[in-house]
C-alpha cells in the first residue's frame, strides 16, 4: 500500500522544467559530502600537533584516521542503500547530509580524543554511504535516458571540485583561527543544505505520476544475490572497480608524488595543486556528452582506461624536465581518467529497475570502494619495496591494463549470452 510522499504533504513538488534545481541540490550535496570527509586531511598537521604526535604517530595514527572512513562507508553502500528503496530519496537524504554534518561536528568537539575523533569518522561513512545511490535514483527518476549521463557527470562533479577547493577554503579558517573552526563552518553549511533537500528533493516531478513512494519490505540477501548473478551488473562492478582503484590510487598520492619527485610545496602552490582536478571536471563532462550524444559507454570506457594507463605510463617513463610538465600530465591523467565514472551510473539507470535502483547502486558503489583500497595500497607498497615513487605510479596502470582485460571479457560474455 502506498501513501503519499513527504513532498506532497508539505504542497512543494517542482515540475519536469525545474529539474535543474534538483540537480544543483545533488551537486552541492556531494560537494560538502567531499569537503566533510578531507576536513581530517587538509587539518592532519594541525591535528596531530594538537594530540602532540610524533612524525611516525602522524603517519600512522592519521592514517588510520582517514581510512577508517572508507570501512563504515562501503558497509553503508551496501546495506543502508536498500533504505532508498524502501522509503525513498528525500528522507534517505536528509538523514545523510544531517548525520554527515553531525559527524563532523563531534570530529571538532572532541578532537582531543583520539577514539571519539575515530567514532565520528565512522559515522561520518555511515551516512555518506548512501549519497550516489540517492542521487542516482533521483537522476533516473527527473531525466530522460538520452541526458541521464550529462546529468550524472554534474552531480558527480561535486568530488574533485570538493577535493580541490576544500584546502582552498580550509586553510585560511585553520591560518586565522583553528583546525575546529573549519570543521564547524562545513558542518553548519551542510544543516542548512537539509532545508532545500526536504523541500525540493522527490523520487520524480510533480508533472509524472510517479511520487508516490511504498514502504515495502526488501529481501536484500535475494535482491543482491539476483544482482551478482546479472552479466550486465557484474561487467559494471568490473570497470567501476577498476576506476576507483585508480581515482584513490592517484588522488591520495599524486600531492606526495609531486613533493617527492619534484620538490613541489603543495602547501604554497595550492592553486595550481588544483589544476589537475580541473581536468577530472573537464573529463567528466567529455564523457558523459559524448556518451549521450553517441549512445556507446562501452566504448568510452574502454577508451578511457586505455588512454589513462598509457598517460601513466608517460609521465612515470619519460623523463619529465619540471613539476610544470608532470602537472600537464597529471590534468591529462585525470581528464581520461574520468571519461567513465557516470556512464557505469547511466548503465545501471537504463538496466536496473527504478524500485531495486538504490539496493544496486549502493552494491556497486561499496564493491568498488572496498575493492578500491588496492590502488592507494598497491602504490604505496611498491614505493615502500623499491624507494620509487614513479614505480609506484605505475602500479595503477597494471591495474588499469587488468581492469581493462576484465571489463572486455565480461562484455564478450555478456554479448554471448543475449545471443544465446
Amino acid at each position: 500500500m502506498s501513501k503519499p510522499s513527504l513532498s506532497r504533504k508539505l504542497g512543494i513538488r517542482l515540475s519536469y522544467r525545474n529539474r535543474w534545481v534538483v540537480l544543483l541540490i545533488l551537486f552541492t550535496t556531494i560537494l560538502i559530502g567531499f569537503i566533510g570527509r578531507l576536513t581530517t586531511s587538509v587539518a592532519l598537521k594541525e591535528i596531530g600537533d594538537q594530540l602532540v604526535w610524533s612524525t611516525a604517530e602522524k603517519g600512522f595514527l592519521g592514517g588510520v584516521l582517514m581510512g577508517i572512513f572508507l570501512i563504515s562507508y562501503g558497509f553503508s553502500n551496501i546495506f543502508l542503500s536498500p533504505n532508498i528503496d524502501k522509503y525513498g530519496t528525500k528522507i534517505v537524504l536528509v538523514s545523510s547530509i544531517v548525520g554527515c554534518s553531525f559527524a563532523v561536528f563531534l570530529g571538532a568537539y572532541f578532537g582531543h580524543i583520539y577514539t571519539l575523533f575515530l567514532v565520528s569518522r565512522l559515522i561520518l561513512g555511515l551516512t555518506q554511504g548512501v549519497m550516489f545511490p540517492v542521487a542516482t535514483k533521483v537522476i533516473a527518476g527527473w531525466y530522460k535516458k538520452e541526458k541521464r549521463s550529462r546529468a550524472n557527470s554534474i552531480f558527480m562533479i561535486g568530488a574533485p571540485v570538493g577535493v580541490a577547493i576544500a584546502p582552498i577554503l580550509m586553510g585560511p579558517i585553520i591560518h586565522l583561527y583553528n583546525w575546529q573552526y573549519s570543521f564547524y563552518i562545513v558542518a553548519l553549511i551542510g544543516f542548512i543544505l537539509a532545508v532545500p533537500i526536504l523541500l525540493f528533493i522527490d523520487d520524480s516531478p510533480s508533472d509524472v505520476d510517479r511520487g508516490r513512494t511504498s514502504n515495502r519490505d526488501i529481501d536484500i540477501k535475494s535482491a543482491f544475490k539476483e544482482l551478482l548473478n546479472d552479466t550486465d551488473f557484474k561487467q559494471v562492478i568490473v570497470g567501476f572497480t577498476t576506476v576507483t582503484s585508480f581515482w584513490w590510487g592517484v588522488t591520495l598520492w599524486a600531492p606526495t608524488y609531486l613533493e617527492q619527485v619534484y620538490d613541489f610545496q603543495i602547501s604554497e602552490m595550492a592553486y595550481i595543486a588544483a589544476i589537475p582536478y580541473a581536468g577530472a571536471i573537464l573529463g567528466l563532462l567529455i564523457g558523459s556528452y559524448v556518451s549521450d550524444v553517441k549512445g556507446n559507454p562501452n566504448k568510452i570506457i574502454m577508451f578511457s582506461l586505455l588512454t589513462t594507463g598509457i598517460m601513466i605510463m608517460t609521465l612515470t617513463l619519460s623523463p619529465i624536465p619540471n613539476p610544470g610538465t608532470a602537472i600537464a600530465l597529471l590534468f591529462m591523467i585525470f581528464l581520461f581518467g574520468q571519461l567513465a565514472p557516470p556512464l557505469f551510473f547511466t548503465k545501471l539507470q537504463n538496466s536496473i529497475s527504478k524500485d531495486e535502483l538504490g539496493s544496486a547502486t549502493g552494491l556497486m558503489n561499496g564493491i568498488a570502494n572496498t575493492f578500491g583500497i588496492i590502488g592507494p595500497v598497491g602504490v604505496g607498497s611498491v614505493v615502500a619495496l623499491t624507494g620509487s615513487y614513479d614505480l609506484g605510479l605505475l602500479t595503477l596502470t597494471v591495474i588499469i591494463f587488468t581492469g581493462l582485460v576484465g571489463f572486455y571479457k565480461t562484455l564478450k560474455i555478456n554479448r554471448n549470452s543475449k545471443k544465446i
